[in-house]
Formats: C-alpha cells, structure tokens, sequence
C-alpha cells in the first residue's frame, strides 16, 4: 500500500515538471500539444523556450530595429539612432528605461519601473517608463496606466486632489521626508504641530504659522500687520474680515479698481508693495515726473499719454506709444489719431478693427500675432498662424484647432457639427436655429451663439433677454444681473431703473408674484416696504419712525447714494447729492449735501470759496 503511495506522487511530480503550454500567455500564439511547448511566439523579436512561453531573441542586427551600433558578440544593441534607447533583446525603443521592445515601440520596462501611455495611440499619447520611486509615484498602489496617475494609494496614505501625489497629512499639498511644506488652497501650515489648519479668523490668508498665535507668513499679494493679521496691500491702516481695506494710512488713496493704497488721486492700478500708481482712472494719465493722475482728455499730443517733461513715454492700458510717439489701441502702430491706429509696421497689415497683426489677409485680430477672423473666403489656420483659402472641409470655417487638421469655429450664421467638423447654417429656424457647436453626434446642439441661450427641455436656441435658465424653452424661470422675473409671462425686464411709472415695483425686484403685477422677492441687500416696492435698506445712515432720512456717503467711488421718496437709497453717479426723487433719472439733484450747491442742471457742485 505504501509503495502505491509513493509511486502516485512520483507520477504527479513528474506530470507537473512537464512544461505546459498556454495560448494567449507569456507571448505565444501557438503550442505543440505532443512536446506541451510554444511553437510559435506573438512577435518575431521572441522565440519559443523550453518552459512553454516565450523568451527574446537577443538578436542584434545593423539597421534593424533602429539599431546604429551592435556590440561584439551580436546579441546586443550598442548604440541607437538619435531619440532611441537599447533595450536588452537587442533592439531599440523611443522609451528610455525600456526592457523589451518591437519596431520601436516599448513593450515592456525594467524593473522598478511601469508603462506609461496608449499603445494604440502613439501620436498622441507617447509611451514613457516611469519610476516606480518618482514623487509622482512613491506609496502608491494603484496606477492608471494611460495617464500614469496615481489612483489609489498605500494604507496609511491618502490620494491628494490637487497633484495626486501620495501623502500622510491633511490638507497638505505637498511634503518632504512627513514634513508639509504646502497645504492645499484654504489652509495654513501650522509648523508647531505639522498641520495643515483651515484659512478663518485671525489666519484668513495666511500661509505659515510657526508658533500658532500669530500669522508669520501670508498668500501671494497679502502682507503681514503688525498684529499678525494678512491685509491686501503695504499701506492699509484698517483691514476688513475679509482681508480687505477699509482706510489708507494718511496721505494715500484707495484705488478705484482694487482697493490698494496709492499715494495719488484718481488712480485706477496701484503697486501694492510700494504704493505708487501704475494706471489712471478714466480720463486721467499718469505724469511720471510727480507720479500724480492728471487729466488727459485735451486733444494735444499727449492724449492717452504718461509724460515726463513735456516727452510721452509711455500710454496706460489699453494704449500703446506707437513710432510717432503718440497713444493708439494697438500694438506695432506707427501712426495714429485719437487713438485709432491708421498705420502699422513693416511685416504687419492693418485690419478693419483699426489692429495691427502679423497675418496677412486678416480683418480682426485678437493680438498683432493672432488673427480671430480672415477676410472673405479665408479661415485662419492655428498651427501655422496662417490665413489661407478655403478648402474642402473648411468652407465657412473661421479658424482651425490647434493641430490645423479640424475646424473649431464656425463663421457667423454657421455651426460646428462636432461628428464631421464641418459648418452649416443657423440661419433658418429649427433645432439648430442660432447655435454655435454640437455635441460629439452631431444630433444636438451643445451651445449657442451670443445673446442667446440653451433651452434645458429641447436643446434648441432661444433669445429671451436677461434670462438665465429655462426648463421648457419656453418661459424664463431665472434672470440675470439688472433683470427681474415676470413670473406670469416668464420674461425678465429691466429692474436696475425705473421705465414706467406703472411698474416701478420692478426696481431691484427678484421676482413677481403670479400674477405679475407686484415684487415678491428683491435682489440682495433690499426689502420690501409696504408698497411692495424694493427698498434699500443697507445704506440708509438716518431714519426716522421707520422711515429713512439721509443715505450713506461714499468718496472716491465710482457711484454714490441719494435719497427717494419712494425708493430709499438709491445708487446714482453724482456727488454731493442728498435728495433725488426723479424715478426716471436718478442723476438729477433736489437737495445737495454741505458744501455743495444746484446748478441749473440740477447738479450738485462744491461751493467756491469767498475770498472777499
């Protein structure tokens, strides 16, 4: 009986010594079912070996496989032709660290390092043998192989959003050796206890802490305060909840565009770090000579102007000095009038947008080396930064993609079918009336040309103005910016001015009630009084039993408040206003405030002082 036993698991040994050979693994295409061997292998840089698979040829041949240089026993490729590596079955592959390749491409890496990319689109995607210890890598186990990016990391280690780097502390963006050196958007690093920490109270817009009492270090364009706190600029004596100004220390301005503290009036840009004023308002240019903001609207040669001594030197944005020392809207201008370019460089057209550009046969140009549209009959080839006739395939096509082989924008009446890339008429009505591309079938249209929306219900192009989102094509359900819903009729009219006496509740109003014919909701910052008429309440300074009797006063801004017996506080462009109560125009003074008197244009102006 024993020996029946042993004699069994000598046989069961001997049948798994045997090699067994497999179609479809380890590169074999074929087996020989009486030797259990491969006899034919997938690729021709293998051949078939004694354990039922396949292994390299390790064959080495001048001129094959881009091989420039074999080594002396021919096994092995020495040298490659440029932008090729060897790799050990003697050939070569276009990916550094490779192992195995065929025809040059990479099929295999070596050790310790993963394939990276879309074999079957190399134009596109090119293979690249990555480390697995790279930072991109390091503790993770899972990797998408087309992208060569980390999806899911090693216990005890979570997947970063922002890089998707591998690490082991909250919130951090980045680290070395467990130490962060940057937490993600909205955090600050507490460097006492190596925590990434939300952004809020005293830290708001801090970046480091090293004790944990007070901010050491802020964001980008923040400065520290001598209470610790970030502020938006150098020269802020008071500082918001938000980080932002609220007063300059004496002697500086705010500016009108971003609240940094300039030592100049009328400034529209300033230097956050060192005050000085690098653009005007409107109507204003910058004399670098006192760096003060002086007005620029006499029609002189220094109209748009910077001037030092008497010499224009430079124009504030949008203008640029052009060769005859005078500002126009345009870059490489040589000549120009009031700003308006007549005449450009040589190598440079003038187009009918009064720009200069580069390419020839262009009308309108985004930048003078960028054109957006091309004369008649001409669509502007991206790759080449070229306008050239149109083509089959092209015909009403504006401009190309960026490789040159597809159009990406249509003329104006035409669409971008997004199945065959060609162009076809918006014009007539119908499911593509006014649209702009489709999605990837062609069958529907994914957006629109300006002024008009994409229905939700539909997909279909529709123009109802103000409006921002509809269900059923039909009727607006919410409008935008300075409109208010009719909820009855499902359109948006005007509500940041008043047209008709008869709907003056629509002023500020959010939305109407059914019916349509009073305000239900108001638009931030206002309340319905019992008029049902949209009341600002936020910036009234004085009331009396309810009611409210003076307006805030705002300097250096670019609108004011004024008081209206029907609607508060209202926003209005003059200064110096106290009372307004045309519902029509709210640019037309009652009563001003001290200091200030009517003109015959029931405007408010500063009183010249006595000097008898």
């Amino acid at each position: 009986m024993s020996k029946l036993i042993l004699t069994f698991f000598f046989i069961l040994k001997l049948v798994n010594s045997i090699p067994h050979c497999l179609i479809g693994e380890n590169n074999c295409t074929k087996c020989n079912y009486m030797t259990k061997l491969c006899s034919k292998c997938s690729l021709d840089i293998f051949i078939p070996d004694l354990n039922g698979g396949c292994q390299p040829s390790r064959k080495c041949s001048v001129g094959k496989n881009y091989c420039h240089e074999c080594s002396d026993n021919q096994d092995m490729c020495k040298k490659c032709e440029v932008g090729y590596f060897p790799d050990r079955n003697g050939g070569c592959s276009t990916t550094d660290n490779c192992e195995l390749s065929y025809k040059g491409e990479c099929l295999q890496c070596k050790s310790d390092y993963v394939l990276i990319g879309k074999k079957s689109d190399l134009k596109n995607n090119l293979l690249l043998c990555k480390s697995l210890s790279s930072e991109d890598l390091k503790n993770c186990e899972k990797i998408n192989l087309n992208t060569g990016i980390c999806t899911k990391c090693k216990d005890n280690f979570y997947l970063n959003e922002g890089d998707f780097h591998c690490l082991d502390i909250d919130n951090c963006y980045e680290s070395t050796f467990g130490i962060c050196t940057k937490c993600i958007f909205g955090y600050y690093f507490n460097k006492k206890e190596n925590k990434c920490l939300k952004q809020e109270g005293d830290f708001s817009r801090c970046k480091q802490t090293i004790n944990g009492l007070n901010c050491d270090i802020c964001d980008e364009n923040y400065f520290l305060s001598d209470e610790g706190r970030c502020a938006q600029n150098n020269f802020c004596s008071k500082v918001g909840d938000k980080n932002e100004c609220l007063e300059c220390i004496p002697g500086f301005y705010k500016s009108e565009y971003n609240s940094f503290c300039s030592f100049t009036d009328h400034c529209y840009l300033a230097d956050i770090d060192i005050g000085l004023c690098r653009s005007c308002s409107k109507d204003y240019y910058l004399d670098y000579k006192d760096g003060k903001c002086k007005s620029n609207q006499e029609d002189n040669e220094f109209k748009y102007c910077r001037t030092v001594e008497e010499l224009c030197i430079d124009c504030p944005f949008p203008y640029y000095l052009g060769e005859d020392s005078k500002c126009s809207t345009t870059k490489k201008c040589v000549t120009s009038e009031n700003g308006i370019c007549n005449s450009c460089s040589d190598g440079y057209y003038l187009g009918l947008d009064n720009k200069c550009t580069n390419v020839k046969n262009c009308i309108y140009s985004d930048d003078y080396f960028h054109c957006e549209q091309c004369i008649d009959n001409y669509y502007y080839e991206v790759k080449e930064g070229i306008c050239i006739l149109e083509k089959e395939g092209f015909i009403n096509c504006q401009k190309t993609d960026y490789y040159g082989d597809k159009c990406s924008k249509c003329r104006e009446g035409f669409y971008l079918n997004k199945n065959d890339n060609l162009c076809y008429s918006n014009k007539e009505f119908g499911n593509f009336y006014k649209c702009e591309e489709t999605d990837s079938s062609g069958e529907v249209c994914s957006s629109c040309v300006k002024d008009y929306y994409l229905g939700k219900k539909y997909n279909r192009c529709w123009k109802i103005e103000g409006c921002e989102m509809s269900s059923d094509d039909i009727k607006c359900e919410e409008c935008g910016k300075n409109h208010a819903l009719d909820v009855k009729n499902g359109i948006c009219l005007i509500n940041n001015k008043i047209l008709d006496d008869n709907k003056k509740y629509y002023y500020k109003c959010n939305r109407t009630n059914e019916d349509g014919n009073s305000c239900e909701s108001c638009k931030e910052n206002y309340i319905l009084n019992d008029n049902k008429i949209c009341e600002d309440n936020i910036h009234c300074v004085e009331k009396n039993n309810g009611v409210c009797q003076k307006c805030e006063k705002k300097e250096n801004d670019t609108f004011n408040y004024c008081l209206n017996s029907v609607l508060g506080c209202v926003e209005t462009e003059m200064k110096g206003c106290l009372k307004c109560d045309d519902i029509f125009d709210f640019n037309k003074c009652n009563e001003c405030l001290q200091g200030f008197e009517l003109n015959d244009k029931n405007q408010c102006i500063e009183k010249k002082e006595n000097n008898n």
